[in-house]
């Protein structure tokens, strides 16, 4: 199918409300979970050569044009060569927090296959909506395919496989319009104190320093961490993990460090409304001089921006320590993959489609949005040649010395809690001994549970 029909499909699908669609009636009834140690009766592309088409509905992201849709197109047509009879119906994704995601599966209604985040597949897998891949991932011979770094990601703690990763792990950036620095005689941060010249500076010209896409909570909790990170090489991961407290001075001095940079005029008043096409677009186009995003962002950035944008490695440290903590980098682990539901009627065809669809999608991003850090060991090559912001990202990876994880990996509760405090933090008016207090008590009360 190609490109332009599957967006006139997509423009359908939310103009018109789903119509069911009767598939073959040998198929296995909703809801029956399929167990780990059950085979599949189907060959790899699914025994469907002589049967009738199967529609799968997918929820996923189709928004953004270069890092979702491009992506995702590549995928679905080098699906079509191995499971030619399977079309996908497209349920596309909002920029909610997985609000719209956790309706679904309150109301008993997830479709086929999900794309998920390592909180909701902590949550949905003991509520049993996910299906247990084991199996699947045995018979698609996905995991030799995955380099050898990445496949503790296919598994979860209990030792079995909930979802399949869709892309390598990210680290979270902090992006920077060098034009915009350049003309406006600002000199690029090295550290704390330079970082809260820069805002001032900004602010005095009528330019937004930061953009933020605090439209949804995990850019705050991100932006909270790339301050932590600077004194504590676990981050929020300590606490997620028992292991530490918010009371502990590292998270007490990125608290106040943050609120000082919110009260210099970091952010716009229009931030907490804002997702993220807004805050792209204002970064761009030069009214933000800066944008923090996961390491995603560089192909769709250098794309657009050529060699007008770079990336900062966290100004955020006092001057004694920047050396030693520049390369403590905040994000990291499972970045999201697909999942399969329980209610889907046809949970065999639905599994080998969702293992080997990860993984195209993996090797689209690569091909399509130029991600430089591959999933695969499939030899695939962006087509346009890198980005020079790419090229510096994949030679820096390699000396990374620590990584913690994005919001979506801590525990559910938790991470919701910490969404919502940071939230407050960003507005000013929050006390930081007041957050810490309040936050510490709430996340100690969840680990508890």
């Amino acid at each position: 199918m190609s490109s332009f029909r599957i967006r006139l499909f997509c423009l359908l699908t939310l103009a018109a409300s789903f119509v069911p669609f009767i598939g073959c009636s040998n198929v296995p009834t909703a809801q029956k979970a399929i167990k780990a140690e059950e085979k599949p009766s189907e060959s790899i592309n699914g025994g469907l050569t002589q049967e009738a088409k199967i529609r799968l509905k997918i929820f996923t992201q189709y928004s953004i044009e270069v890092d979702e849709k491009q992506p995702f197109d590549y995928a679905y047509a080098q699906m079509k060569k191995v499971m030619p009879n399977v079309e996908l119906e497209i349920d596309i994704q909002p920029q909610d927090d997985s609000n719209k995601l956790k309706i679904y599966a309150a109301s008993g209604s997830l479709p086929d296959i999900i794309q998920v985040t390592a909180g909701i597949t902590e949550l949905f897998k003991s509520s049993g909506n996910l299906l247990i891949l084991d199996q699947y991932v045995k018979d698609t011979k996905i995991e030799d395919r995955i380099l050898p770094m990445y496949k503790d990601l296919l598994w979860s703690g209990d030792g079995h496989c909930y979802a399949v990763p869709r892309t390598a792990p990210s680290t979270h950036l902090m992006f920077y319009n060098k034009e915009l620095f350049e003309k406006s005689k600002v000199k690029v941060p090295a550290d704390y104190d330079e970082f809260i010249t820069a805002i001032k500076e900004f602010r005095t010209r009528g330019i937004t320093p930061l953009a933020l896409f605090a439209k949804e909570t995990w850019p705050g909790v991100m932006l909270y961490e790339d301050f932590i990170t600077r004194y504590e090489p676990k981050g929020l991961m300590k606490i997620d993990h028992g292991k530490g407290s918010l009371t502990e001075a590292p998270y007490i001095k990125a608290a106040n460090q943050l609120q000082e940079c919110v009260k210099a005029g970091l952010l716009s008043k229009s931030a907490f409304t804002a997702d993220y096409e807004t805050a792209f677009a204002e970064f761009t186009t030069g009214k933000a001089a800066m944008l923090i995003n996961g390491s995603w962002a560089l192909g769709p950035l250098g794309e657009k921006m050529g060699d007008k944008v770079d990336y900062m490695d966290f100004p955020l440290a006092d001057r004694a320590i920047v050396e030693a903590s520049v390369m403590n980098r905040p994000g990291g682990g499972f970045d999201g993959g697909y999942s399969v539901s329980t209610n889907t009627k046809y949970p065999e065809i639905a599994a080998k489609y969702a293992c080997l669809f990860a993984l195209e999608i993996a090797n689209g991003r690569v091909i399509k949005a130029g991600m430089p850090n591959p999933l695969t060991n499939d030899g695939v090559k962006p087509e346009k040649p890198y980005p020079a912001i790419s090229l510096k990202y994949a030679e820096q990876v390699k000396y990374f010395r620590s990584t913690t994880v994005f919001p979506w990996a801590l525990n559910s509760k938790a991470g919701v809690i910490l969404g919502d405090n940071c939230a407050k933090l960003l507005t000013g008016s929050y006390p930081v001994d007041k957050f810490i207090e309040d936050t510490d008590k709430e996340i100690r009360e969840v680990l508890k549970k």
